[in-house]
């Protein structure tokens, strides 16, 4: 019965004509599924219908979908494959019947009939036209990246490596580089992130006092600081990010391949986002887990303390230079544990974060401490104003590295 329910299950998601086409029975489908390697992290369905529209795009261009994808045959994937996908433009102007008889674009019209009519030049479809093209055009480089990817996995095992195949790496990373920019903004962040940061967080507050030398000028005297560290371990969200939130009308119809198919493109450059799910559950019974508006997990590694706060005193009657914003931060980070990393590292393992300081500053009138700072001119650009007081709530400051 749980098979039945399965085999329905995958057969709903693909038109019967895509299934005819590939001369493939529900049953043997059902067993091509089912030998896939996959574990939990992605969805079977999703899945098997990706590789499905990827041996339909093979066969659109003339290439055999069941033979190992060698280097010369997938140089001719990829060219074919982008000279017909932008077959539509070599006469300079787009009209239904260029679009209609596009082969790569009916492979879209074959897998989604309700787009049959995407083409017709009447005002509703047109504005979704763009989306939704948009985005077959995304999944269709997606696909020539993922073979891509496994190719240049499998080349990079070889550990003597000769002229010919050195430059065939160089034309596949650089073809890779050419074709990840033309993906959605959003996508292309989604494909390449880490999602493992470990942060070092800094709340610092600070006040200055001054002595009025007469009516119009003003002596800085000194400085005075309380800080308070944190370190976090953030799991950042695996949601693929379409760049336009639900699409002009809706979620773009291709969206469960695409998701698809920018995991297994991590998995190929060894994101281990499988890995991230099983620390995930590690960390939650060990430290305190906090979820995030945008879905991102933050942990704590521990409960900030009153009695942990440091303060510092800093004389300027000599020297008034050593009030700058950089000489500030770097004064409070030196006093920092550089071992406070240490109990997150443990659960790590193979995995490797991104590191991160964030320094959040408070003063009691930013405009009068703030302006004083030695390398204002520097830093001044980076600020808004809200009631007369310097702040960054829309854009961070970046010092150093």
């Amino acid at each position: 019965m749980k098979t039945k329910t399965k085999t329905k299950t995958i057969i709903n998601f693909i038109p019967l004509s895509i299934l005819s086409t590939l001369n493939l029975q529900s049953d043997c489908f059902y067993n091509v599924a089912s030998n896939l390697n996959l574990d939990r992290f992605y969805n079977r369905a999703e899945t098997s219908l990706f590789f499905v529209f990827r041996s339909i795009l093979l066969k659109t261009v003339g290439i055999d979908p069941y033979h190992p994808m060698e280097f010369k045959t997938l140089e001719i994937f990829i060219e074919l494959t982008l000279k017909e996908l932008y077959e539509f433009k070599t006469e300079g102007f787009v009209n239904q019947e260029n679009m209609e008889s596009n082969k790569i674009f009916s492979v879209f019209r074959s897998f989604y009939p309700e787009t049959k009519d995407i083409f017709l030049s009447t005002k509703k479809p047109l504005m979704s036209m763009s989306f939704e093209l948009e985005h077959f055009h995304n999944l269709v480089i997606l696909t020539l990246i993922y073979e891509m990817e496994k190719t240049l996995k499998r080349m990079s095992l070889s550990s003597l490596k000769t002229d010919g195949e050195k430059e065939e790496i160089c034309f596949l990373k650089n073809e890779r580089g050419s074709l990840q920019k033309t993906l959605s903004g959003g996508i292309r962040i989604s494909l390449s992130k880490n999602r493992l940061v470990l942060l070092k967080r800094l709340y610092v507050g600070f006040d200055t006092e001054y002595r009025a030398l007469d009516s119009k000028t003003n002596q800085l005297l000194c400085y005075t600081t309380a800080s308070l560290s944190e370190c976090l371990l953030k799991i950042r969200d695996d949601t693929v990010d379409f760049s336009v939130k639900d699409g002009l009308y809706h979620i773009p119809k291709t969206a469960p391949m695409i998701r698809t198919v920018v995991r297994l493109i991590r998995d190929e450059r060894g994101k281990n986002d499988s890995l991230l799910e099983e620390l995930k559950e590690t960390l939650i019974t060990q430290f305190e887990m906090i979820k995030l508006n945008n879905s991102d997990i933050v942990f704590k590694s521990k409960k900030l303390r009153f009695e942990d706060i440091q303060t510092n005193f800093v004389d300027l009657r000599q020297d008034s230079s050593l009030y700058s914003c950089k000489k500030l931060l770097g004064l409070i980070t030196e006093r920092i544990d550089s071992g406070s990393f240490d109990c997150f590292k443990i659960h790590l393992k193979n995995l490797k974060p991104t590191m991160k300081q964030e320094c959040i500053l408070l003063a009691h009138f930013t405009t009068a401490d703030v302006s004083s700072f030695e390398d204002f001119n520097e830093i001044k650009k980076n600020f808004s104003v809200l009631s007369k007081s310097f702040l960054t709530l829309d854009r961070g400051l970046s010092l150093g590295n």
